[in-house]
């Protein structure tokens, strides 16, 4: 080996290796939980768990691909480019239905910047034989924003305590509320629970996650989590509802439009920023289902991640105001 390919070996070996140190850095702090065990679940059930990620790097963290650990579960991105100062979510789904007993899952995320490396996010959970849920959790769909919907499961026991039973319930929210009734025991001697649950208008626009805990007199496992989720559809959305201004000099003015959009016309009665650096002009104060909103951005002085909120209301009946994220990196 000559002395080139030499040293071009050893300067190889150094950068990786220091890439790694710098990934191992900063990957604590971005990903705050990297494992989570669900505990005792139900046969059949869909479980779920979200998995925040921060950048905290100072530099865009850009998630490239993920892979899975099990065919049973799937997985679900916020946001595959996460600007400095901002977040999103991994959120993770068990499908329990083929399985018993101890189980390991979760996924594997592939970071091609600010460094390459992967990061695995590990699940496990313990699934009984002698209790099944049907459906595996409890799922209301797309539902526009304010309006009620109700979803129902079967809950079945089959193990060998003769007077097992449901003693109470409670959900993570008052978005959702349920009641659960006992049915009798079906031909081949299962005791049936029927579930109802009813997502209330109070919740809260985007992907709504919660949970019902029924509690029974088992004490070898006293809870059985029941996954709740929904799509609240918005009566008024933003596009695009995140702004991204990109790199700005400090005190240079950065211009973008928004389209604010609803089924039915309406106007605009606000625009307010968190920031006094973000300001906004809307097109002529009347009522149609569509209006153009023209935001102006002047850099402040200080360098580094910028990230601000943008709220506008509208004089729709009951619907909360439109939230706009804007995010910017100052350069001096």
């Amino acid at each position: 080996m000559s002395r080139l390919t030499a040293s071009l070996v050893v300067w190889a070996a150094l950068a990786i290796a220091t890439l790694d140190a710098r990934a191992q850095d900063w990957v604590p702090s971005v990903f705050p939980e990297r494992a989570f065990d669900f505990g005792t679940v139900a046969r059949g059930s869909k479980i779920h768990h979200s998995f925040k990620v921060i950048n905290r790097t100072g530099q865009e963290i850009h998630i490239a691909d993920k892979r899975t650990k099990c065919g049973c579960t799937e997985v679900r991105i916020g946001a595959y480019d996460i600007p400095p100062g901002t977040q999103t979510v991994i959120e993770a789904v068990i499908d329990t239905t083929k399985f018993l007993g101890y189980k390991p899952s979760g996924l594997t995320l592939v970071i091609d910047r600010p460094v390459f490396v992967e990061v695995d996010l590990n699940l496990s959970c313990f699934i009984r034989g002698d209790i099944i849920l049907n459906p595996g959790q409890v799922d209301f769909q797309i539902a526009p924003h304010g309006s009620t919907r109700q979803a129902t499961l079967q809950l079945s026991y089959g193990g060998g305590q003769p007077n097992w039973g449901i003693l109470k319930m409670k959900t993570q929210s008052s978005h959702v509320t349920a009641e659960v009734r006992e049915q009798g025991r079906s031909a081949d001697g299962q005791l049936q629970y029927l579930l109802t649950a009813t997502l209330n208008p109070t919740a809260p626009n985007g992907f709504f996650r919660d949970e019902i805990t029924l509690t029974t007199n088992d004490p070898s496992s006293p809870t059985i989590p029941v996954s709740v989720n929904a799509q609240i559809q918005p009566n008024v959305t933003v596009s695009p509802s995140i702004v991204n201004l990109g790199q700005v000099k400090a005190g240079a003015v950065v211009k973008k439009t928004v389209l604010v959009r609803s089924s039915k016309p309406f106007k605009l009665t606000a625009l307010k920023a968190n920031k006094d650096d973000l300001s906004a002009s809307p097109d002529p104060d009347e009522s149609k289902p569509f209006h153009t909103v023209s935001l102006t951005f002047k850099a402040p002085a200080q360098a580094g991640p910028y990230t601000a909120v943008f709220e506008i209301a509208t004089d729709l009946k009951d619907e909360p105001a439109t939230k706009l994220m804007a995010f910017a990196n100052i350069v001096p």
